[in-house]
């Protein structure tokens, strides 16, 4: 299953339909983050490798009466130099997955999430983050509230 939960079932009005093709667009002009390492004592500060670090989707936007986003997550990251890299998730203590001396990574699991989620690529020895993405939760819970003022009333 692929994408973001955008639909419960119940027919989109034309105004939430174009709100949330206007969210997603938004949302998917949104880059990768990308990171420059930090030297390690062997490393000279002039050799600092870029490291390109992305999730899609990034986004799951929950209609009324829905709580819990089930998403496929892609995670994918990219350096110049070769890399021993570990992938966390924000809520969890061990490692999704790990990466040795490899100058690439790609990674698919299953999400289910009620809430925004961050992720973070870490380097395995010192631990240290390098780079993080968040995987976004939205509620469309748009209550339309009653106008202030009569329609025909000018003031």
């Amino acid at each position: 299953m692929g994408g973001c939960t955008i639909f419960d079932g119940n027919p989109l009005s034309a105004r939430a339909v174009t709100a949330l093709v206007k969210l997603l667009f938004l949302a998917a002009l949104l880059p990768g983050s990308y990171a420059r390492a930090q030297p390690s004592t062997t490393e000279s500060s002039s050799s600092l490798p870029l490291i390109q670090f992305s999730i899609k989707p990034r986004l799951c936007v929950l209609n009324a009466g829905e709580e819990v986003c089930h998403d496929e997550l892609q995670v994918k990251w990219e350096s110049a130099v070769a890399r021993s890299l570990c992938l966390y998730q924000s809520d969890k203590t061990d490692p999704l997955r790990c990466w040795e001396n490899e100058t690439r990574g790609e990674y698919q699991f299953e999400l289910t999430a009620s809430v925004s989620t961050d992720f973070q690529l870490r380097e395995t020895l010192s631990d240290k983050p390098l780079s993080d993405q968040r995987f976004q939760v939205v509620y469309n819970d748009k209550k339309f509230r009653k106008a202030r003022r009569n329609p025909w009333s000018f003031f």
